[in-house]
């Protein structure tokens, strides 16, 4: 591939690469990156028209792009992701499951994060990014704690939601030589979720309920909070709606958490996991509909890599 004519050749190639790394990372299959990437190099294959029966369509040989993720996904991406864990990081995680067919059920879960540094001084904050996108076959502690492992540092804040084998994992991988963690918050929309679980329907029901009332701030301040257990308790003792013993039993295995994170609550920290909501579910959107074809977990997690750039910019 010397010469000039070569150089060509090879700059053709590389505009094929990236136009069908660019199509995959924004939920192309590989077959149609394929073709796309064929067309745009105008090396689409001969069609002859013969008596036979017609072969299977080389233009869209996804193995091609396939083998092409392989190759060129990691140098591109380490220059490019992040390499060290932002101050502050929000994780979920999402699960791709077959719907239908022979392998209906079978899947993987993608565990997603995103995150922010801390800004320059006088300078607005940054919006949070997209850090980190990895599949998983499983979602479990293990799991958890491979993710927040696999970069550099730790962060200061780490929200997610109340599920104990994510909290686990993440105080596995970011607890440091002394055992510290960082401070690990639960979003509120799934504390009060939980908490409203364990509130019976009548009461949930009444709108002049003194719990119901102050239930939805609760969250914000200790004397929010404080003044919301106190009507729990009154209402227990009144049995207005009947013993509300299974709250009290929440209160008392959370409330110390949800007084902590009042009480450190900061307008420039999320206070959900909404913020990497959105990615996950653009990730499922791009690749659910493949999710009993895609069985080759390292090239599934070089592909999300190209997606975490993609949905970075």
């Amino acid at each position: 591939m010397g010469g000039a004519g070569g150089a060509r050749r090879y700059q053709f190639a590389a505009r094929e690469v990236g136009e069908a790394l660019a199509l995959v990372a924004r939920g192309a299959s590989y077959r149609d990156a394929a073709f796309a990437a064929r067309r745009q190099g105008d090396r689409l294959p001969v069609v002859r028209r013969t008596g036979r029966a017609p072969r299977r369509d080389a233009a869209r040989d996804g193995q091609l792009v396939a083998n092409w993720v392989d190759v060129f996904s990691e140098p591109l991406c380490a220059r490019l992701l992040p390499e060290a864990w932002p101050e502050v990081l929000v994780i979920d995680s999402a699960e791709l499951r077959v719907k239908s067919g022979p392998r209906r059920g079978q899947g993987f879960h993608v565990i997603g994060a995103v995150g922010r540094d801390p800004a320059d001084e006088g300078s607005p904050l940054e919006p949070l990014r997209v850090w980190r996108l990895e599949a998983s076959p499983v979602k479990d502690a293990a799991a958890f704690e491979h993710f927040g492992a696999a970069l550099r540092g730790r962060p200061r804040v780490v929200i997610s939601d109340m599920d104990k084998a994510t909290r686990l994992g993440l105080a596995n991988a970011f607890a440091d030589n002394n055992g510290e963690l960082p401070d690990m918050r639960i979003g509120e929309w799934h504390l009060g979720r939980a908490l409203r679980r364990r509130i019976p329907d009548a009461m949930a029901a009444d709108p002049g309920s003194p719990v119901m009332q102050r239930l939805r701030p609760a969250f914000y301040t200790p004397a929010r909070w404080r003044a919301f257990v106190d009507a729990v308790e009154h209402e227990h003792t009144a049995r207005t709606h009947g013993a509300l013993t299974g709250l009290l039993r929440w209160i008392d295995d959370h409330g110390a958490l949800v007084e902590h994170q009042s009480a450190t609550r900061d307008p420039h920290v999320p206070n959900s996991t909404s913020p990497v909501e959105a990615p996950l579910s653009e990730i499922k959107r791009r690749l659910e509909d493949r999710a009993g074809v895609l069985t080759n977990l390292a090239r599934m997690n070089k592909l999300l890599a190209l997606m975490a750039l993609d949905l970075r910019g």
